[in-house]
């Protein structure tokens, strides 16, 4: 069997390392080279460090050769009605990671095995590709179908290093700002509206709070879905499935599922659901994952702040059913949120969402104003 991945971004190495380390397949990965990198710092959830130990016995020796350090979880400082922390399970962490050299190692342990083949190439069809199996993480051959957010741009800096295990969620007066602690820098990114601040007042409003820089990059974030994935030869996954902007670092998460997916479809693994409403659902919690956390607005009582908790309110009404059952129990405190570590909602854990029901102030009756929608 043949898989070709087309896309040499974090989601199609992830894809590659997925791959080879559960099956005995021939690997090919075609990336383009005249596509630039995205160079600014990333975070995980847990899915990442899993999948590197997995593929590659990665170690906390390792964190350095990423220019990582360990996530524990989320500072949300302005949100809802207080300020409060996303906390990691004990034992479990994330990570915080330099895009750029993640590529670098998952390459290099790839080439090593000397299994997996690159190549250098643009791609203009995945449906004519000499493969078995293709999973499309290019993110321009797609589609899309573009989704209303509350943000729609970003503004992102570099500033020296800081010592931090937390990811920061800092509430803005147009967006919010992320806060990414990696071993040589800080990577800090506002995501905001261009319906509600220039580009000029967003980074204006971000100096206000990391101070000055002498560069910074600004880049839109128009969310967007690419329409039905049916399961079959071909699967799409990374920028090539969706784009969503990027609170609680789900991308990640839903790339390793859509790995998992595609290797039980393409190993003809039965499921009592089929993929392409299973694919659906998990892209409208992720949305919700999202949503939520405009739900009870933020310190900013801003034009921003009343038009996202309007897009916030009308997402929760579109989750499934069996989604909205969950919530309800967990912001009963009737799920196990102990033990339970098997992420089932946009990559998170119902100790996770216990954590933001009670920080961000949702009740039962959000919950159930959602059901009877």
């Amino acid at each position: 069997m043949k898989l070709t991945i087309v896309g040499r971004g974090t989601a199609g190495l992830m894809g590659a390392a997925h791959f080879w380390k559960w099956t005995d397949w021939e690997i090919e990965v075609i990336g383009d080279p005249t596509i630039p990198p995205v160079t600014v710092g990333e975070g995980s959830q847990m899915a990442l460090p899993i999948l590197l130990n997995e593929a590659f016995m990665f170690r906390y020796e390792d964190l350095p050769e990423i220019g990582a350090v360990p996530k524990r979880g989320v500072d949300y400082r302005g949100w809802g009605k207080q300020d409060f922390i996303h906390d990691f399970p004990v034992g479990a962490y994330a990570l915080h990671f330099d895009a750029g050299k993640l590529r670098e190692y998952i390459t290099k342990k790839l080439l090593e095995t000397k299994k997996v083949k690159f190549t250098d190439g643009h791609v203009n069809s995945v449906e004519d590709l000499d493969a078995d199996f293709v999973l499309d993480c290019s993110g321009t051959n797609a589609e899309k179908e573009y989704v209303e957010e509350p943000t729609n741009a970003a503004v992102i800096v570099n500033k020296p290093p800081i010592d931090s295990e937390y990811t920061l969620a800092q509430a803005m007066r147009h967006g919010w700002t992320f806060g990414i602690p990696l071993l040589e820098r800080t990577s800090y990114g506002y995501i905001y509206n261009t319906d509600y601040a220039t580009e000029e007042e967003a980074v204006d409003e971000l100096y206000e709070l990391v101070g000055e820089c002498d560069t910074y990059t600004h880049m839109k974030l128009d969310a967007y879905h690419t329409g039905i994935q049916k399961g079959g030869r071909v699967f799409r996954s990374g920028n090539a499935s969706h784009l969503l902007e990027p609170l609680e670092a789900t991308a990640l998460e839903t790339a390793n599922w859509i790995n998992r997916e595609a290797w039980d479809c393409w190993n003809m693994v039965h499921k009592q659901t089929a993929f392409n409403i299973e694919y659906e659902n998990a892209l409208q919690r992720v949305e919700a994952i999202i949503n939520l956390h405009y739900l009870k607005g933020s310190v900013h009582k801003t034009p921003f702040w009343k038009n996202a908790k309007r897009i916030a309110t009308e997402t929760m009404k579109t989750i499934d059913e069996e989604s909205l059952i969950k919530l309800l129990a967990v912001a009963k405190n009737e799920e196990n949120t102990s033990s339970d570590l098997h992420p089932w909602f946009g990559g998170w854990t119902n100790i996770s969402l216990k954590q933001n029901f009670q920080g961000l102030g949702i009740k039962q009756k959000d919950v159930k104003e959602w059901m009877a929608a």
